[in-house]
């Protein structure tokens, strides 16, 4: 879970268990996958309405070790990042 601040103050959780990726913001899911074959390394959404009325666009990054490990991880708000984090 990543508290975002700003733009807008809500939760971001992402969760990659087993097969499915899944991205919830203010506890709405904005983002889901399935992924037999391949992991989502980026994934695009909107913010729900109940936290941003205009609905931006957002976008998460994710870089993997060859253990599938979260090396860096990032987030997006209509082209601002607002999280970087490298492991």
């Amino acid at each position: 879970m990543v508290e975002i601040r700003h733009p807008i103050a809500t939760e971001f959780v992402y969760s990659g268990w087993w097969f499915r990726q899944t991205i919830d913001i203010a506890g709405e899911r904005v983002w889901g996958q399935i992924s037999w074959l391949d992991l989502k390394k980026e994934a695009e959404f909107r913010l729900p309405e109940s936290v941003d009325p205009a609905r931006r666009p957002g976008r998460m990054e994710i870089d993997f070790t060859r253990g599938l490990r979260i090396r860096r991880f990032r987030i997006w708000i209509a082209d601002e990042l607002i999280y970087d984090e490298v492991a």
